[in-house]
């Protein structure tokens, strides 16, 4: 028989409500059985969403509890203090803490109340920290730990050396007055989750509430009753670093001053003049350098509080969130249809896929500045800048498109990738004749994919090319490394015996001869001596060798 309770188990809850249980346990404190009670969701449902821990496409289950104690409270709401600084599964249940005390030689003996006593004051004592850690705020006071965030907009020198109005994400602390930037491009949510994981990653944690205004890059609309629609991006990605994101009321800047006041200080210091930003690694450059002038300017007094700021932010830092131990991927995946051009679009603009995915639908893996084309299986199609101003011309990856054009010679030579060929290969192809063509642009595909038109080029320009197999020809003999023959032997082939020379005799006749005495009439005409006569028939015998 199946049991009913596993079936309801298993229901799958939209996002919305997965952050609305995340947000019951992890910001009001209220245990998983309380969260089931309240919401009407089962207890393992409760369980899966509240548990979570990475918020990527792929989740993994967290399981851990934690609660809190009462006649040692200020050794109790210490420990409860430090563990609430942990992610849920790293905190100590109440039976964890009686028997910590009952053990302790120090603690032991004052703790004269019964288990569920101190189980009890745990859960009541939980609740009423995680109020104050999440909620508390005064007028002209401001917590440890909490941020404001607001996009301002500053000036950029392009690759086309006119100045463009670009945007800067800043992320001040308003207790410490510190202040990080990042300038982007535009302020969709990809940007923004993108330039504050790289403000995360910079000052090593995550702020435990940030106040933002009502951005589109993370509120879709606002509801009754004061409820915001977020994107479902940035609840992931609030979910997945365990902030708790809070909103200002509709034109209500004011009430986030302190990083109002810090876009212009920001831009005022350190982005003026405009920076150049002519490729993505300036832009990188250009981060980098803004976190650390952020970094060097907290090394000045609190303009209220007349103490340093970097040891005013040292605090802060005690209070962040850990980081999530796996990264956030910032990208939003879509479907969408192919046209009969195989092109896919977005934000108007049209970037090209393969061939054979005309009129058909694929996967859209969206960045702040890269698409990734995906077929069914999510395997990798085409890779492509993304283009936020309209383009009337498409994007177009000619590496997949390159086989098909070779077989349509006509169209190749109409086609927008002719033009950017080495004018020597444009020349020579549009001298060839139709059957010449077909046959030549067949051999230029693989060097094309191969990313040798190059070689291409200077074989042409090299050698005299009548057709086709002269081309093959002359480009392997430029590119191939040369072959060496083989040797061959059959049985009719003669003995191969190495010649060697005898250079004895040659050796000696190199022997310095001895000083003569002179000589006599009488001693001229007589006949030589028999050393010499050796030494001539040495010689005669080594010539005939040779």
């Amino acid at each position: 028989m199946i049991n009913p309770y596993r079936e309801v188990a298993k229901e799958v809850l939209e996002l919305e409500k997965q952050n609305y249980l995340s947000n019951l346990s992890e910001f009001e404190g209220m245990s998983l059985r309380a969260i089931a009670k309240k919401t009407g969701h089962h207890f393992d449902t409760v369980k899966k969403y509240v548990d979570k821990e990475d918020w990527n496409e792929e989740y993994r289950p967290r399981k851990k509890r934690t609660s809190l104690l009462d006649p040692l409270k200020p050794i109790i709401d210490d420990w409860i203090m430090e563990d609430l600084k942990r992610k849920r599964k790293y905190r100590r249940a109440g039976t964890k803490i009686y028997n910590d005390l009952a053990k302790s030689e120090e603690y032991g003996k004052q703790l004269l109340v019964g288990k569920q006593t101190v189980i009890n004051y745990v859960s009541a004592r939980k609740k009423e920290l995680c109020k104050k850690t999440y909620k508390t705020a005064m007028y002209g006071l401001h917590p440890l730990g909490f941020a404001q965030v607001d996009f301002g907009r500053v000036l950029v020198v392009t690759v086309s050396g006119q100045e463009e109005v670009w945007h800067e994400l800043v992320l001040s602390f308003p207790n410490s007055n510190a202040g990080f930037a990042q300038v982007c491009r535009y302020e969709t949510k990809e940007c923004l989750c993108e330039a504050l994981s790289r403000i995360f990653e910079f000052i090593g944690g995550v702020p435990i509430r940030i106040l933002f205004d009502n951005m589109s890059s993370a509120v879709v609309h606002i509801e009754e009753h004061g409820r915001r629609k977020l994107t479902d991006m940035f609840m992931r990605f609030a979910m997945h670093h365990r902030f708790k994101a809070e909103f200002c009321n509709p034109d209500s800047p004011q009430e986030k001053g302190n990083v109002e006041n810090k876009v212009g200080y920001i831009r005022r210091n350190f982005l003026l003049p405009p920076p150049a930003v002519k490729t993505h690694d300036d832009l990188e450059a250009l981060n980098k350098r803004l976190l650390r002038d952020c970094m060097e300017d907290l090394k000045r007094e609190h303009y209220a509080k007349k103490e340093l700021m970097s040891d005013l932010f040292m605090l802060e830092q005690e209070a962040l969130v850990p980081l999530p131990r796996e990264v956030f991927r910032v990208f939003s995946l879509e479907k969408h249809k192919t046209d009969k051009y195989s092109f896919i679009r977005l934000d108007n603009n049209r970037y090209s896929t393969s061939p054979e995915y005309a009129l058909c639908e694929l996967w859209l893996e969206i960045g702040s500045s890269e698409l990734r084309i995906l077929n069914e299986q999510y395997e990798l199609i085409a890779t492509h800048k993304r283009k936020y101003a309209y383009d009337i011309e498409p994007t177009i990856d000619f590496d997949n498109y390159i086989g098909t054009l070779s077989q349509k010679p006509r169209a190749f030579l109409a086609s927008p990738y002719f033009p950017t060929m080495p004018e020597v290969v444009q020349a020579h192809l549009l001298g060839c004749t139709y059957p010449e063509l077909k046959r030549m642009l067949v051999t230029l595909v693989p060097i094309i994919r191969q990313g040798r038109i190059g070689d291409a080029a200077a074989v042409l320009e090299l050698a005299t090319i009548r057709n086709t197999d002269d081309f093959i020809m002359a480009y392997r003999a430029l590119t191939e490394d040369p072959t060496p023959l083989p040797e061959v032997i059959t049985p009719l082939t003669p003995p191969q015996t190495p010649y060697l020379p005898r250079l004895e005799a040659y050796t000696a006749l190199l022997v310095t001869p001895p000083p003569q005495t002179p000589q006599t009439p009488q001693t001229l005409q007589t006949p030589q001596a028999p050393q010499a006569m050796e030494l001539k028939g040495l010689a005669k015998a080594g010539g005939d060798d040779a």
